[in-house]
């Protein structure tokens, strides 16, 4: 089935929080107030010490290149020098450490893992590899625990609705991954690693540029013993995992009016897990494990014939394939791809006006012997765009309307409407409303006793309110906003299948803030997020697996030789069952990393990861019991420059 939090099935497991539990509960809360008021007073006396005011490019906020300080969106952008510093092992945790997120995995090292946005379900961001959608078909949402951080050399992230510019599953925002691309000299790197649980990582990296060629190859392997995915009073076994990924980049300028480039990764290997069943005799085992695929293929070509027009083509191809063992014999496996061909034109008809129009289609294909055999393995969606961006003195437009034709289920329209109030030269004040939608995922058509083919897509609208400051030494954001999500897919209590039958509402607000205090690079983050359900015997209910609250804060120095770095991150309980009956304690945990130049050409790090051991709980079921998450963890390695 998809990842579904919105499910109407009531658990079984009943818990009352015990007086210590809810103690801890108000400690904790009080102490990340207290966090964030001090960290608020230190913005404010004493941001003003070094010059941050680097102007970042972003491209997915809009489908189109502008600032990041500029665009109407709530934005964050994650380079290589970010990924470098953070004490996070994967992808997930990484997303974890930006504010707006909240994460669910069954255990550490590649086990499934949902990532929730703004509240919404982990099937409502879109997910991005160069331009080209990665996802899978069958349960519609993204496997990030399979993308290794070393093939990443920068990350977009755009909080907030954006079907009216990309289509299905842009509810709760956009992620884009930009894997390694080449520039400068022909240089080559090599990274080895050596950590807790007989992890081990190993990496070697060639690139640079020739007259207009740009050139990149990056290859990877990693691997971990891994601990027991799910805490057990006997019987414990370690479940490991491979992955073995690489990738590869090639862009060539022909001229000042046309450009081409290529970009390929591809990440397999095994995770092992706990608690499977088995397909045909529907018996348990701890003895399980998948083989993966995940793989994006890019191609694109751009184009400029003056000042006023530029454009391009882009041609993709995703996979997300997983093949499943109960005991070391097949169980089931899911094959899908996706083709994407996109051509999205922009207009800059003055200084202050720019139109965007845009085509796309995409082809999504499954293969698995999982349903019935009349059941149709492949359709197809066609897409019409237009943005337009139009500044006048003080103030800013931006309006994006979309129409998609879905072989499934039709037509579907979206839109979106930003205005943007320069306040002074310092404060934007910025108000939008969007509408956007996720079409049925393949499970929710065709999965055995599940699945309906006449589903209609699930439906979101938001209305957002922002203001941000930007000044040479700090930057800061404040952000409220508001999504109501209806057809939300769900099982029927009478007829145990997929019906178009829940809605939601989530109330939010995250403040961010990057500034410099006392010589450390500083950001901090802290969000609120009121997610609860609106229909069913569940209504005004949490919806599960979202903190309300979550407070980062990460810190870098650097010190001669040295970079030091250090993160906290601090959650409030979540609740694990529908009704509320049960939860989950809040928790807080430091990292901390240093980094040491040996050379010119080598730096060695250590990365500790929960300096306090601190034994806490992000995922618990009454079927599956609870995940565990790792304690204290070294993790040491050495990168060499030649």
């Amino acid at each position: 089935m998809s990842d579904n939090s919105y499910s109407i099935f009531p658990h079984t497991l009943h818990h009352k929080p015990a007086r210590a539990a809810l103690r801890r509960h108000f400690v904790f809360k009080k102490t990340v107030h207290s966090i964030v008021l001090s960290l608020l007073l230190i913005i404010s006396q004493n941001a003003y010490t070094a010059d941050i005011s680097q102007e970042e490019i972003i491209v997915t906020a809009n489908r189109y290149s502008q600032s990041a300080d500029e665009s109407l969106s709530s934005v964050t952008i994650i380079n290589r020098n970010d990924i470098e510093k953070s004490s996070a092992k994967d992808l997930p945790a990484l997303l974890n450490s930006v504010a707006g997120f909240d994460l669910k995995n069954n255990g550490p090292y590649g086990k499934l893992s949902s990532v929730f946005l703004r509240g919404t379900n982990s099937g409502h961001t879109l997910t991005l590899i160069d331009g080209v959608k990665l996802f899978s078909a069958s349960a519609g949402s993204t496997a990030f625990h399979y993308i290794p951080l070393d093939q990443i050399e920068r990350i977009e992230i755009v909080r907030g609705p954006k079907s009216s510019l990309y289509g299905s599953e842009a509810i709760g925002g956009v992620i884009q991954i930009f894997t390694r691309k080449g520039s400068g000299q022909t240089k080559a790197s090599t990274n080895i690693g050596y950590g807790e649980n007989n992890t081990r990582e190993i990496s070697a990296l060639l690139s640079g540029s020739e007259g207009n060629a740009r050139f990149s190859l990056n290859a990877n392997h990693s691997s971990t013993d891994g601990i027991d995915a799910i805490k057990h009073s006997t019987n414990n076994d370690d479940d490991g995992y491979i992955n073995d990924s690489i990738s590869a980049s090639f862009a060539y300028k022909f001229s000042n009016m046309l450009s081409f480039e290529s970009t390929f990764l591809n990440a397999q290997g095994n995770t092992e897990y706990d608690n499977c069943f088995n397909n045909s005799t529907f018996a348990t085992s701890d003895d399980c494990d998948t083989n993966f695929e995940q793989q994006s293929f890019s191609n694109i070509l751009k184009f400029t014939s003056n000042d006023l027009w530029d454009g391009q083509l882009l041609l993709g191809r995703s996979r997300d394939n997983d093949e499943n063992f109960w005991e070391s014999s097949d169980n089931f496996s899911f094959e899908t791809e996706r083709i994407d061909i996109s051509f999205v034109n922009n207009f800059q008809l003055t200084e202050n006006q720019l139109i965007v129009l845009g085509l796309d289609y995409a082809q999504d294909t499954v293969n698995t012997a999982e349903y019935p055999t009349s059941t149709p393995d492949k359709r197809d969606n066609k897409a019409a765009f237009i943005a337009w961006d139009s500044q006048y003195d003080s103030f800013e437009l931006n309006i994006s309307l979309r129409n998609d034709d879905n072989e499934q289920f039709g037509t579907h329209s979206t839109g979106s409407l930003s205005l943007g109030h320069s306040i002074s030269n310092e404060l934007k004040l910025m108000l939008s409303y969007g509408s956007a939608f996720k079409a049925p995922t393949f499970n929710d058509l065709y999965f055995p006793f599940f699945g309906v083919d006449t589903l209609n897509p699930e439906e979101s609208e938001s209305v957002e309110l922002g203001i941000k400051g930007i000044y040479s030494s700090a930057k800061w954001s404040l952000n409220v906003y508001q999504t109501d999500i209806d057809n939300l897919i769900a099982s029927d209590p009478d007829t145990f299948t997929a019906s178009n039958i829940n809605k939601a509402q989530i109330t939010g607000a995250e403040l961010i803030s990057e500034f410099s205090a006392f010589k450390w690079n500083m950001n901090f983050s802290f969000a609120y997020s009121d997610a609860k359900n609106q229909s069913g015997i569940n209504k005004g209910k949490q919806l599960v697996a979202r903190a309300k609250e979550t407070l980062n804060i990460q810190a870098d120095r650097n010190y001669g030789k040295h970079v030091f770095s250090v993160s906290l991150l601090a959650q409030d309980k979540r609740y694990t069952n529908l009704d509320n009956s049960s939860s989950i304690p809040g928790y807080a945990i430091i990292d901390a990393s240093v980094a040491y130049a040996l050379s010119k050409q080598a730096t060695l790090t250590a990365k500790i990861n929960n300096i306090a051991d601190t034994e806490y709980v992000i995922n618990e079921d009454s079927f599956n019991g609870t995940y565990n998450t790792l304690g204290r963890t070294l993790f040491v390695n050495l990168r060499y420059n030649m």
